[in-house]
């Protein structure tokens, strides 16, 4: 341990050419790029062509750019070299030549994320190596805990850079954006960077070139299995952040079965970290409190979950070299993250929480906490879907977590994208044993709303004043995708306005 503190200590940004606020574009012969890639052949004379940026994606080239032609699910990059060498590229990585005047590099068969990797690592002058690195991997609580560790830094007078899923399209972008980002915020004199590592990213090496100081499994629960098929392929690509190659040191629930596998199998040091960390742990509507290594820890946001994520950022916070005192006024000072059990208020005489919940056990554990918010005489009321396109089978199990946690579920859509809505819903209400109703009755527990703005409308108008009203589901989203479209929708902004609306007696 004391090795892996000295390297900690001997980690510093370098801010050689950088002033916070400039900007820096990083230059490199192709040639010498070459050196650190796999390649096949080449077709054109590399000598002299100067590499100012790398690009996967053509719209985005532009000049002085590497383009990677990946061969992906849904497109190949190759039927897009002629826009990029339009736009730009200067050369192309290939997987098989096409009859056009540019430079063209080819790499092996299904390697071309992994050279993308190794050529973006290289250009940016490896920047993961020169600031102490977080990873955090799991199926819930990546984003907050990553918050979480980043006040923690704050608290003890450090810059963190954050990388997840507030600040991007994915959790984990492609390796060029990776790469150029943690470059950016070295050069920005960011101090420690912490970033979501999503089991996409580990399967297709958007990580690769990074060796994690630190990285932390929250949990694994069903989720993805579009992509991965099974839990046990689920698992074994969260694994892969823990391999000696990838992080130095595991920081792991031992509450999670999946964890205990984790540690088992593990190929670095571990630690661990249980509820049962959490002494004299009291959970209350506003937060909890609970002594961690005798220290008081103060949360001032609900939930056993967050207790989970408070953990695992203080364990880590040790680990970095962190004090207590830190430690303990970073979580003080955490008021969330948007989107994730975001409290709405515009004076209605009930509570309304917005949660980026899209798993069964999310749901479950962001219930678990509106029902510790909830009155003598109040309800539940819970809003939430299922994306379309994506693991079909947990929709029945979210069905059941709603019916047995909430006293009125609202079901409606939450990113169809190519599916119908109603057949969404129809999956989700399989694993309920209530019927759908239509209408609002006496008995009725279940409703539906196809329409997502109706479905929030309908929960907050049968609101009572000691209700909780749960929208789950999209949590920070700011758009809805329905077939091709992509529409603007936050709940968030829609939430408010009918809640001024209602006060305002103007729907």
């Amino acid at each position: 341990m004391n090795d892996f503190r000295d390297h900690i200590r001997g980690l510093k940004p370098s801010g050689v050419s950088k002033r916070r606020g400039g900007s820096v574009t990083p230059s490199k012969q192709l040639r010498d790029l070459l050196e650190r890639i796999d390649t096949v052949s080449i077709l054109g004379d590399v000598e002299g062509i100067e590499v100012t940026g790398v690009s996967f994606d053509s719209r985005a080239v532009i000049p002085g750019d590497l383009f990677c032609a990946i061969a992906g699910e849904h497109y190949d990059g190759h039927l897009f070299i002629q826009d990029a060498v339009a736009r730009g590229a200067v050369a192309v990585l290939v997987e098989r030549f096409v009859p056009l005047p540019v430079v063209q590099v080819r790499v092996p068969h299904g390697s071309m994320r992994v050279q993308m990797a190794k050529l973006s690592s290289c250009l940016y002058d490896n920047p993961s190596s020169r600031v102490p690195i977080v990873g955090i991997t799991g199926t819930n609580g990546k984003t907050t805990t990553s918050f979480m560790l980043a006040s923690i830094a704050k608290a003890a007078q450090h810059d963190p850079f954050v990388m997840g899923t507030l600040s991007g399209y994915r959790t984990t972008p492609e390796s060029p954006v990776i790469q150029r980002s943690l470059y950016e915020a070295v050069e920005d004199l960011h101090d420690i960077a912490i970033m979501e590592v999503s089991s996409h990213a580990l399967d297709q090496h958007r990580v690769d070139e990074i060796v994690y100081d630190v990285a932390i499994f929250t949990n694994l629960t069903q989720d993805h299995l579009d992509y991965h098929h099974t839990m046990d392929a689920y698992f074994a690509a969260k694994a892969r952040l823990f391999e000696s190659n990838r992080s130095r040191l595991g920081i792991v629930n031992l509450d999670d079965p999946w964890g205990v596998k984790l540690i088992k199998d593990s190929q670095i040091a571990m630690e661990t970290y249980s509820i049962e960390d959490a002494q004299n742990l009291t959970m209350g509507a506003n937060g909890s409190s609970f002594y961690l290594d005798g220290q008081l820890i103060d949360l001032k946001i609900p939930g056993k979950h967050n207790v989970y994520n408070a953990l695992a950022a203080a364990r880590a916070a040790r680990r970095l070299g962190y004090t207590f005192e830190a430690i303990k006024n970073g979580l003080a000072d955490f008021r969330g993250v948007t989107g994730r059990f975001e409290r709405i208020d515009e004076g209605q005489p009930f509570q309304v929480v917005i949660d980026f919940a899209h798993t069964p056990v999310a749901l479950e554990a962001a219930l678990g906490a509106a029902r510790v918010m909830v009155p003598n005489g109040g309800r539940v009321i819970v809003v939430f879907g299922c994306g379309g396109d994506r693991d079909r089978r947990k929709r029945p199990l979210m069905g059941e977590v709603a019916e047995s946690l909430a006293d009125i579920t609202v079901l409606t859509s939450d990113n169809p994208r190519s599916e119908n809505p109603v057949t969404i819903i129809q999956e989700i209400l399989s694993g309920m044993n209530k019927g759908a109703l239509s209408v609002l009755g006496d008995s009725s527990q279940v409703l539906v709303k196809a329409d997502r703005r109706e479905a929030i409308e309908l929960a907050l108008s049968i609101a009572n004043p000691n209700d909780v009203v749960l929208i789950a589901g999209k949590g920070h989203e700011t758009r809805q995708t329905i077939g091709q479209l992509e529409v603007e929708f936050s709940d968030q902004t829609v939430t408010r306005e009918l809640l001024r609306s209602f006060r305002s007696g103007s729907q």
